[in-house]
């Protein structure tokens, strides 16, 4: 058994063509596995922790690959990191404060129309870096006109835990030209009579 699979697969740096395409085959397949067992979370969240698994999984299976470690332990060393990564998403969902250490908070940049600069600063963000979000997301010139009210909404800026930043549009002062909301049970509640 030991010789067959040497001979498919090979040993040492010193790979046919064949033996690495087949590693190449088994890999895949086991990564595929290893991602299907780990979860949907790596692939949605893009958090740095979710982004550590899959930059290990690559650095170690490629070594399988190309012959510099041996194959059975470094698809074994891959499954331990993503049942460790399982075991910690676990946990993160479990309980809150093993989550925020894991992922962290996100950071409020503007919030009711006043820029915190301290937090742009924590979170090491330019102007230029938040009008180039704005013009991707808002489609608008830029962050600017909102920064200065010139822009006829104002929005709530987030630099949410995966490094995104979110927009959340803030409700202005309400307009006196705006016709009053009517709820039928309430008005006729109130109706004399």
């Amino acid at each position: 058994m030991e010789a067959a699979f040497e001979a498919a697969f090979g040993v040492g740096r010193e790979l046919a063509w064949y033996q690495m395409s087949a590693r190449a085959a088994l890999v895949f397949l086991a990564t595929w596995l290893l991602l299907r067992a780990a979860g949907r979370r790596t692939f949605a969240q893009k958090t740095a922790f979710d982004l550590c698994i899959m930059l290990l999984l690559g650095a170690i299976l490629s070594r399988a690959v190309a012959g510099a470690s041996p194959i059975l332990g470094t698809l074994a060393a891959a499954a331990v990191l993503v049942f460790m990564h399982r075991l910690v998403c676990m946990l993160s969902a479990t309980w809150p404060a093993i989550d925020r250490v894991v992922s962290g908070r996100p950071i409020v940049l503007v919030k009711d129309g006043r820029e915190d600069r301290q937090a742009r600063r924590r979170a090491m963000l330019s102007d230029e870096d938040l009008d180039a979000n704005a013009r991707a997301k808002l489609h608008t010139p830029g962050w600017d006109d909102q920064r200065h009210g010139r822009g006829d909404k104002q929005w709530d800026v987030v630099l949410e835990r995966d490094g995104q930043i979110s927009f959340v549009e803030h409700p202005g002062p309400p307009r006196h030209d705006a016709p009053r909301p009517t709820h039928p049970r309430t008005e006729d509640a109130h109706a004399p009579g």
